[in-house]
């Protein structure tokens, strides 16, 4: 086999596998986000309920899952954007 035709294979192979890997990490990270979420409603509901709103607010735990919300949809949008042009690279080499 022709040596260029097995380099295109490789070089194919090895970006579906990266490919792969970041909606990987993408999916785990938005899992991650989503358990944050849910702790922080947790937390807000039981706030309601003993009407305690604005205590919540210097809540050091909150504020802890907050910046956590925050510093993974950050983390989600690199990874969305990492994808997309990787998609965006392989419809141009098509």
């Amino acid at each position: 086999m022709d040596k260029t035709v097995l380099n295109k294979l490789k070089n194919h192979a090895m970006g579906f596998a990266s490919a792969t890997l970041v909606r990987v990490e993408l999916a785990t990270e938005e899992s991650r986000l989503k358990t944050k979420f849910q702790a922080l409603g947790q937390m807000l509901y039981g706030a309601v309920q003993d009407d305690l709103l604005k205590a919540i607010k210097d809540d050091p735990s909150v504020v802890e899952i907050i910046g956590g919300i925050e510093e993974s949809q950050k983390k989600i949008a690199e990874l969305e954007k990492k994808l997309s042009k990787e998609s965006a690279g392989k419809s141009e080499k098509a």
